[in-house]
């Protein structure tokens, strides 16, 4: 028996929202994997957020319908969720009966898990109604959630989303959500910050303690949205406490707008949530690639390794290249040859420079290659520009003449500055806003001290390159590189 009860994905991302098909896709693959839960929560479906109070279309809920019906096929419960709170007035019964109708209308439907999500507002209640009605932002959400759990009944699930919904300090808005919500509601939480790198039994159970209930882990893993949107995650699911399931009722992911490519991190979470204790982030993503990869999986393996660089994973990036970078430096550093070590790189590299070409023509999965393609690109303009940066070096230093060692130089930086400049990057990020918080407060909101929030020259074809032309210079004796 799984020991968390909720396994799944809420489509719960900035951005253009998946396509039905790609629903559909999703729901047949978390039930083959084991998974049971999807919920659609897309912030950027108008219906869902900015203008909640109108109802879905006939067409929608036929489709609505369509996800429901598969899921019951495959194990997998859908449900949708509703976030009223940018314009929601907490006293206005129009309102509240335009929120409970549209409820009702989702479990009339056939669906059974459902979310009222209040993330992502003001922390104080704007509206002078609402003030004079509530004394606090947490009272006004407690009578709202029960609002909606009545007009539902006890055969749904209601999830709260609150507007706190991050780190491990407790808050007044916290105390007074566990202490007046009813027991049956599950309440959502991300971890210590918004795109957690772990996420510790202790931090799980502080926040539990403080809303008096198991929590239900939304977990912004392998999400890319906002800043972040020029990355790819493909990684591993990692740094997840074995024990979490003694504080939490469930963990959904966060995906990317990019629905296949989304599948790499989630299917090996997939392994993690079905047997915590005897998880192997290493043999789940190998199993991962295998799947997703299928008709080239070989070369799927290799891009997914420039690709693992992450929130969970902020210093992963290929890691064979890596160790072949660091043995170059190792023997610069020694005073040895470094000619072997280069050599041996640039091997590492050539056994990546088919990747594109294999990807494009080989996936069996060509949704999956049209979402991944400007990374295809991206990662084979990076290796083209790391195979010049070593061929030249080794030009350099295997010449005899100085005048061939100039010219090699003038050659290399010559085949680098044609590489047209792309706006998505491989081999971890050139810059990427990761934001993270420890707190949500209007007043006191800040960027958290303990995690990595803005990344600048992480990427490893860079460094490489960098390298490749500090080598080259140092043996034409330039005491000025500017490089590294």
């Amino acid at each position: 028996m799984t020991p968390f009860r909720h396994r799944g994905v809420i489509e719960g991302f900035y951005g253009p929202p998946w396509s039905h098909e790609d629903r559909l896709w999703w729901i047949e693959r978390l039930g083959s994997w084991g998974m049971n839960r999807y919920v659609y929560a897309p912030k950027d479906d108008p219906l869902h957020r900015a203008r909640w109070r109108e109802p879905y279309p006939d067409a929608a809920l036929r489709r609505f319908v369509e996800l429901i019906e598969t899921g019951a096929r495959h194990g997998v419960e859908v449900g949708f969720a509703l976030s009223p709170g940018l314009s929601i007035r907490y006293g206005s019964r129009e309102d509240i009966e335009a929120l409970r109708a549209k409820f009702r209308t989702f479990r009339d439907l056939g669906s059974g898990f459902l979310s009222l999500a209040l993330d992502d507002v003001p922390f104080e209640l704007v509206h002078d109604a609402d003030r004079r009605s509530f004394a606090t932002l947490a009272a006004a959400h407690t009578a709202l959630t029960h609002e909606v759990r009545e007009a539902l009944g006890p055969e749904c699930t209601l999830w709260l989303v609150p507007t706190d919904y991050l780190g491990v300090r407790s808050s007044d808005y916290l105390e007074e959500i566990g202490g007046s919500l009813a027991a049956d509601v599950e309440v959502g939480w991300t971890g210590r910050t918004v795109l957690s790198p772990t996420i510790e039994t202790d931090e799980a159970r502080r926040r539990a303690e403080v809303l008096r209930r198991p929590l239900l882990l939304w977990d912004n893993t392998p999400v890319a949205d906002g800043p972040m949107r020029r990355m790819l995650h493909l990684g591993p699911y990692q740094g997840r406490s074995p024990a979490l399931a003694n504080h939490a009722s469930g963990v959904l992911l966060n995906p990317m707008q990019h629905a296949r490519a989304s599948a790499v991190t989630i299917r090996t979470a997939a392994r993690f949530l079905e047997d915590p204790e005897g998880y192997e982030p290493e043999r789940a993503f190998s199993e991962a690639i295998l799947e997703l990869g299928a008709g080239a999986a070989e070369a799927f393996a290799l891009f997914a390794e420039a690709h693992r660089f992450s929130p969970i994973a902020p210093e992963d990036r290929d890691r064979a290249l890596e160790a072949g970078l660091a043995e170059a430096r190792n023997a610069v550093r020694a005073g040895e040859d470094p000619i072997p070590a280069l050599h041996a790189l640039r091997a590492e590299v050539e056994a990546r420079a088919g990747v594109a070409e294999s990807l494009r023509t080989g996936l069996a999965d060509r949704s999956l290659e049209a979402e991944i393609s400007p990374w295809i690109e991206a990662h084979a303009r990076e290796t083209r520009c790391m195979a010049a940066a070593l061929d030249g070096a080794l030009a350099v230093l295997e010449a005899n003449l100085a005048r061939d060692r100039v010219f090699a130089f003038f050659a290399l930086e010559s085949k680098l500055s044609r590489e047209p400049a792309l706006p998505e990057v491989s081999y971890g990020p050139r810059r990427v806003l990761y934001p993270q918080l420890d707190d949500l407060r209007d007043d006191t909101m800040a960027l958290a001290r303990s995690d990595p929030t803005l990344l600048r020259d992480r990427c490893l074809a860079d460094e490489v390159v960098s390298f490749a032309e500090r080598i080259a210079l140092d043996d034409l004796d330039v005491s000025e590189a500017g490089a590294e």
